[in-house]
């Protein structure tokens, strides 16, 4: 395909940090790229030394003298690109070589999806249990969400239906858009506050804008470890980003079916908290987190976990 006259069609928006090597790998599976209508602008975030682009007229440079944190970049990187479309690559990931010209193809076909999340395949030492997960994650999301099927290679979903199931869980495919770049503007930019900021805005896409999902796995993900939040126990982050960000979503112009939804999936991962420090031996962390959970929707899975407390205690005493 060729190069358009005026600006591309395309903004690729490439976040890196201190990570040379595997830059070059994601830079590489751009310039493999099927389609070639694109811009790529490469956000460095304050990297020792400044990280180095090809010689390539589509490639642009935005950096930063101070790390920012992979949201910022990437809202940094989307707000000077110049491209009707965007797609965003990390720096330890790759593209397969169809990948862009595949997402354009949905959203030339498909004029009234906004954006198109894209399936992923894992590689690297730790690819199979990756992988593993992601189906499983995936499996359990599409059993859930609705979807009004026009075109036997893209599945389109019904906005309630996605909204309920990634309440639930963020598969991989869906911190993956490609998204036209008024949509982008509505729905709004990554919170950079939140750790689990591409997660979120999945939710408020899935909220306010047409999506669809391309199954193929044509979004490259690196598994081996790399993964700055993969690199210790995150679990108690994690349980605070996911709580703020549903906290978020109840400020929102909400239904009451969507508000009596996120209440339950904040109900959900308070209990999930609190029988974890049960069977890490930890009470008074499991009391508080059940405490909470039970104040947003009190449910018998709430008494029992009490009475097991409670019981814990007593023999604790004798």
């Amino acid at each position: 395909m060729n190069q358009s006259q005026s600006h591309p069609r395309v903004s690729v928006i490439l976040p890196t940090h201190n990570r040379p090597d595997l830059l070059r790998d994601a830079i590489e599976s751009l310039l493999s790229q099927t389609y070639t209508d694109w811009e790529a602008m490469i956000v460095d975030d304050a990297s020792d030394p400044a990280a180095e682009l090809p010689v390539d007229q589509r490639f642009r440079a935005l950096r930063h003298q101070t790390s920012m944190g992979g949201a910022a970049a990437k809202n940094a990187g989307a707000s000077v690109s110049s491209a009707d479309i965007l797609a965003f690559l990390d720096d330890d990931d790759l593209y397969a070589p169809s990948y862009l010209e595949r997402a354009v193809s949905v959203l030339d076909k498909h004029p009234e999806v906004d954006v198109v999340f894209m399936g992923v395949s894992w590689f690297g030492a730790r690819a199979e249990a990756g992988q593993r997960a992601y189906d499983h994650a995936m499996q359990a999301l599409l059993a859930r969400v609705g979807t009004s099927n026009k075109d036997e290679n893209v599945l389109l979903f019904r906005r309630s239906g996605l909204f309920d199931g990634l309440l639930r869980t963020v598969p991989m495919a869906f911190q993956r858009p490609v998204v036209r770049r008024e949509s982008f503007t509505r729905i709004g930019s990554y919170q950079a506050d939140i750790l689990l900021w591409d997660c979120d805005w999945a939710l408020r896409a899935a909220l306010s804008a047409s999506c669809a999902f391309l199954p193929e796995g044509l979004y490259l993900q690196r598994a081996e470890g790399q993964g700055f939040s993969s690199q210790q126990d995150m679990r108690a982050a994690h349980l605070k980003s996911n709580v703020l960000m549903k906290e978020r979503l109840l400020a929102r112009g909400l239904t009451r079916e969507q508000r009596r939804a996120v209440k339950r999936s904040l109900s959900d991962l308070w209990f999930g908290a609190a029988w974890a420090h049960y069977l890490n031996d930890k009470a008074n962390e499991s009391a508080a987190c059940l405490w909470k959970s039970a104040k947003i929707d009190l449910g018998l899975q709430h008494l029992k976990l009490l009475a097991r407390l409670a019981l814990r205690r007593l023999r604790g005493a004798t």
